[in-house]
C-alpha cells in the first residue's frame, strides 16, 4: 500500500528501484553515519533481502512532486527485536522530510505488523538523527559501543504511537 504525504510518497519496493537503491547505499556521504557505504555487491544482496525477506518491512521514499527516489525506510528483525532505519539522499537532508516520512510510516507499520516496540540506534555524535528519533516519539534507553564507535539506543512503544495518533 502506498502512503502519500504533502511532499512524499512511500511505496513498497519493486525491481524497478534497484539502481536508485544501489546508488543511495553505495554513497559514502549518505551512509557515513550508518557504518559506512555498501559495495555494489553487498547493496545488491541487501536489495534482494528488501524484496524477499519476510523479517523486513521496507518502503521506498519518493519525492511527491517529481517522483524521484530519495530514500529508504525499514523495520528489520521482525522475527526478534524490530529495529527502525531510515536513509535519505544527502540532497534532501535538513528539509524535514525524514520527520514527514516517519510520521506517516510509523503508525502504519505498527498497525500492519501489530508491533508493541521498535528500537533504533544512532551514533552519539549524529545530532540530526537524534533529533529525528526524539521528534518521532523515541526515547533514549541506553548507550553502547561496537566496532564502529559509540551509539545511543532508542525505543518507541505502541502506547506512545497510539497517544501521538490520538492527538492528530
Amino acid at each position: 500500500m502506498t502512503i502519500v504525504t504533502r511532499r512524499l510518497m512511500l511505496l513498497p519496493y519493486s525491481e524497478s528501484l534497484q539502481s536508485e537503491f544501489l546508488m543511495l547505499n553505495c554513497c559514502v556521504k549518505n551512509r557515513a553515519d550508518m557504518n559506512g557505504p555498501h559495495t555494489v555487491s553487498s547493496a545488491r544482496a541487501l536489495f534482494d533481502r528488501v524484496l524477499n525477506d519476510s523479517s523486513m518491512y521496507c518502503m521506498a521514499v519518493l519525492d511527491n512532486y517529481n517522483r524521484e527516489y530519495i530514500g529508504h525506510l525499514f523495520i528489520s528483525n521482525l522475527d526478534s527485536t524490530p529495529e527502525l532505519g531510515i536513509i535519505l539522499d544527502k540532497a534532501y537532508w535538513g528539509k524535514g522530510l525524514g520527520s514527514e516520512a516517519l510520521k506517516a510510516f510509523i503508525p502504519k507499520a505498527y498497525r500492519e505488523l501489530s508491533l508493541t516496540k521498535v528500537t533504533a540506534t544512532v551514533n552519539t555524535h549524529h545530532m540530526a538523527s537524534i533529533k529525528l528519533l526524539e521528534k518521532s516519539g523515541f526515547h533514549k534507553v541506553g548507550e553502547s559501543q561496537d566496532i564502529h564507535g559509540p551509539y545511543y539506543e532508542y525505543q518507541l512503544t505502541s502506547d506512545v504511537v497510539a497517544a501521538e495518533n490520538s492527538l492528530v
